[in-house]
C-alpha cells in the first residue's frame, strides 16, 4: 500500500468490543492508512478507522493488514461510504500537492 504523507488525529475501534484506540494518522492512500497507535491491535482484526483532519471527518471500516508495536498499524480499507469518499479524496489531494510543494522547494 503506498501512501502519501498525511498526518491527523485518529480513533480506531475494534469491532464487537469497546476497545477504542486513539491513534495518529501519518499516511494515506485510497487502499488504507498508517498510524501510530500504542497496544495496536493483531493482524485481521476488524476495525472502524476515524480520521480527523479539520475540516474533514472521515470514518471507514478496515482491517489490520500489519500491526507492529514500534511501527502502529497498517489498515487496509474495506467499502467506503459513499458520503466519505469526496471527503478522502479532498484528503488525497491535499496531501499530493503538499508532496508535490517538498520536492519542488
Amino acid at each position: 500500500m503506498q501512501g502519501y504523507p498525511f498526518f491527523a488525529h485518529a480513533e480506531l475501534a475494534v469491532e464487537n468490543s469497546d476497545v477504542h484506540l486513539t491513534a495518529r494518522l501519518y499516511e494515506v492512500s485510497p487502499e488504507g492508512c498508517r498510524l501510530y497507535v500504542k497496544n495496536p491491535p493483531l493482524v485481521g482484526t476488524s476495525v472502524l478507522v476515524k480520521i480527523y483532519a479539520w475540516p474533514y471527518f472521515l470514518q471507514v471500516q478496515g482491517k489490520v493488514c500489519r500491526s507492529d508495536p514500534n511501527f502502529g498499524v497498517a489498515v487496509a480499507f474495506g467499502q467506503i461510504e459513499s458520503r466519505y469518499v469526496p471527503v478522502l479524496n479532498a484528503c488525497l489531494l491535499e496531501a499530493v500537492q503538499k508532496q508535490h510543494n517538498r520536492t519542488v522547494d
